[in-house]
C-alpha cells in the first residue's frame, strides 16, 4: 500500500465523470463551465471589496489631512490617543504641537497625532465670533 492509496476511493468517482478527451480538450461539460462562472463571480466580488476598501482609506486620509491642516494655535483638538486640548504652539520644522489641557498642563505631540478638530480656532476677521454686546449701550 502506497501513501496515496487512501485517496483512491475519493478520486476515482471524480475521474469517472470525465473522459481523457474532455480533459485534454479543456471541456468538461456543465460542471466545468459552472466552475468558471463561479471563479469569475468570486473575482468580481473580490474586486468590488478592494475598490471599496481603497476608497474608504482615501476618505480617511483626506479627513485626517484636513484635521492636521486645521490644527492651528487656538483650535481645540483631539489626538489619536483621545486626549483633548487646545493648541498653544505649532512647530512646523519639527512637526510638533503643544497642547494645553483643562488642568493647565502642557504636552508636545506630533502633528500627525491630531485626529479631530473639536472647535476651530477663532480668527479675528470672523464676524460670527464678535462680541454680541459690542454695539449696545449700558
Amino acid at each position: 500500500m502506497t501513501q496515496t492509496d487512501w485517496l483512491n476511493p475519493v478520486i476515482d468517482p471524480l475521474y469517472a465523470h470525465f473522459t481523457d478527451a474532455q480533459i485534454l480538450a479543456g471541456g468538461g461539460g456543465g460542471a466545468a463551465g459552472g466552475g468558471e462562472f463561479f471563479m469569475l463571480a468570486l473575482l468580481g466580488i473580490m474586486l468590488v471589496f478592494m475598490v471599496m476598501t481603497f476608497r474608504r482609506g482615501k476618505k480617511m486620509r483626506d479627513a485626517q489631512a484636513a484635521a492636521v491642516s486645521s490644527a492651528v494655535v487656538g483650535a481645540e483638538v483631539m489626538t489619536a490617543g483621545g486626549m483633548i486640548g487646545t493648541v498653544v504652539a505649532r512647530d512646523e520644522e519639527r512637526q510638533r504641537l503643544t497642547l494645553e489641557f483643562s488642568s493647565g498642563d502642557r504636552a508636545d505631540f506630533q502633528v500627525a497625532a491630531v485626529q479631530h478638530i473639536i472647535e476651530p480656532a477663532v480668527s479675528p476677521e470672523d464676524p460670527s465670533h464678535e462680541d454680541p454686546t459690542a454695539g449696545q449701550e449700558k
